[in-house]
């Protein structure tokens, strides 16, 4: 299924994908950013805002980065769960904080082998 991911291009085809790895319509909301019917408009092929793209586009990446590594159910399992390397908090929550780099850092550690 990673295929599918590493081809999506818009936003509906994203979020598409991403559904596959045990996200949530409302994951994928406070990961981006957004409200549940922003997401819902996506699937829907309505325009994203600029920030919002590339928030979408950040974590299309970090998914992309753990698909390697994980099957699709542990990558969401991997969003979900506390993670030392972001100080115990969970990287959806993360997310919602907006760092995404520290979690495409975190996933990067967990992708090359960084016992943590």
């Amino acid at each position: 299924m990673a295929q599918t991911l590493e081809r999506a291009i818009e936003a509906d085809e994203i979020v598409a994908a991403l559904r596959t790895y045990g996200f949530t319509q409302a994951d994928i909301a406070s990961a981006v950013g957004v409200t549940d019917r922003a997401v819902r408009d996506w699937l829907h092929e309505k325009p994203l805002r600029r920030g919002n793209e590339e928030r979408l586009q950040a974590l299309r990446q970090i998914v992309l980065l753990l698909d390697d590594s994980l099957t699709r159910r542990g990558v969401g399992q991997w969003f979900r769960a506390h993670n030392r390397s972001l100080d115990g908090r969970r990287p959806l929550d993360v997310l919602v904080e907006d760092d995404f780099d520290a979690v495409r850092q975190a996933a990067a550690a967990f992708a090359d082998g960084a016992y943590v």
